[in-house]
């Protein structure tokens, strides 16, 4: 157990002084749940297993390069209660994994115990999810939860800052001049006494900084919107349960409920913050997804896509080694990945 223990340690340390070679090593595992598809039996289930190790393994790596960052500052627990940041963490493990265990499920129970799981999750999901949004700073739900870290940007502040001991010590210095603290419990920001500016320009309203990702209150037509996206994948599957998996009505609830969700954003557009104004570019961007989702997949975008893959393996020299076995394999993609909930 203790030589367990001491190979994780060893392991975590390179992890943090080597995030370079570690982000090599996670494109290579992704890379090869693509070659295994369709080329092995059960290669659907084999691929997912390695693309939800590789997805698992980066989000582990964030974390401990995250931790080796923040070893004393340990932001992430300032800013939001330890529990919230716990169902993060579960709720990001099971949006990477949540594919795979569909996969298995019908393996293993066929297509009724397959729905029962995926309504399952779904519940879970959106359960936590509102849960995080009333009890901790955050003012949208991202997908997912916690994001990837971006690696190119911690080259460089390691590179900037040496061995980041002088940007560990900068954010130490920044948050002891900070003007404001937030409560743990309640989460309200207080203004320091030393932050108060001279008498005769006091306007007794609260300062926030704005390096701050502070939540104060959520707009209530905001909250509105992201309470009808979160709800979205539930109210989905009822209406797949009552049209049928391949109706027009199933699509249009839920791309209504994207498009509303959308709108309400959109309306209010000027009380939205930063990570918002984001998120939602995500979300509109996503909306793309609804071409190749059934029935409009099955009734549009299949034949045509069809036909620009015939044409690229006829006319482009050397494509006919992707172009067919892209062919064969699009279907399954669509069937196994582009559902109206995953988003």
């Amino acid at each position: 157990m203790d030589t367990l223990k001491g190979m994780l340690k060893a392991y975590e340390a390179w992890v943090a002084k080597n995030p370079d070679v570690v982000g090599d090593f996670e494109t290579t595992a992704k890379w090869v749940s693509y070659f295994i598809a369709g080329r092995i039996s059960s290669s659907n289930v084999v691929s997912e297993l390695v693309y939800t190790l590789s997805n698992m393994l980066v989000f582990y790596n964030d974390r401990i390069i995250e931790k080796a960052r923040n070893a004393e500052a340990n932001s992430v627990i300032k800013l939001q209660s330890k529990l919230c940041y716990r169902l993060k963490v579960m709720l990001t493990t099971l949006e990477y994994s949540e594919v795979f265990i569909e996969i298995s499920a019908r393996r293993l129970f066929g297509q009724s115990g397959k729905w029962l799981v995926i309504a399952l999750i779904q519940a879970f999901k959106a359960a936590g999810r509102f849960f995080i949004l009333k009890h901790s700073t955050s003012d949208i739900i991202t997908s997912p939860p916690i994001a990837a870290l971006n690696r190119r940007a911690v080259g460089k502040q390691r590179k900037n800052s040496g061995d980041g001991a002088v940007s560990l010590t900068n954010d130490l210095l920044q948050s002891q001049h900070s003007i404001t603290f937030q409560l743990k419990r309640s989460g309200r920001v207080i203004r320091k006494v030393e932050g108060a500016p001279p008498l005769q320009y006091r306007d007794f309203k609260l300062h926030i900084d704005n390096n701050e990702a502070v939540k104060t209150q959520i707009p209530r037509k905001l909250l509105q919107a992201e309470y009808l996206y979160i709800s979205k994948p539930l109210i989905h599957l009822v209406a797949m349960g009552l049209f049928g998996q391949r109706s027009w009505k199933q699509y249009m609830v839920a791309l209504s409920m994207d498009l509303y969700s959308i709108h309400l954003y959109r309306q209010h557009r000027d009380l939205m913050s930063k990570q918002q104004k984001l998120e939602l570019s995500r979300r509109c961007i996503n909306i793309m997804y609804f071409l190749v989702r059934s029935p409009f997949y099955d009734s549009f975008t299949k034949s045509r896509l069809d036909r620009i893959l015939d044409f690229v393996a006829t006319s482009v020299p050397i494509a006919k080694v992707v172009a067919k076995p892209l062919k064969d394999y699009i279907p399954t993609w669509q069937t196994t990945y582009f559902y109206l909930w995953s988003t």
